[in-house]
């Protein structure tokens, strides 16, 4: 999945345990944050909190 195209760009995004979650989507390069994966951060349109996802645990990604 190519997370960088979704930088910056309102989505809905399914995670693979069923949660919906729709808002502004922040890309995370893994090199550049240390992390094993890259990453979406999602500032959540319902309560204005930002929440991460690794590649792996995102089922399907939408832009609204």
């Amino acid at each position: 999945m190519r997370l960088l195209q979704y930088n910056n760009k309102k989505v809905k995004l399914l995670t693979k345990t069923g949660n919906v979650y729709q808002g502004r989507a922040y890309f995370c390069d893994a090199e550049d944050y240390e992390t094993e994966e890259d990453e979406l951060t999602i500032k959540n349109e319902l309560d204005k909190k930002f929440y991460g996802f690794s590649e792996s645990e995102i089922k399907s990604i939408e832009i609204i």
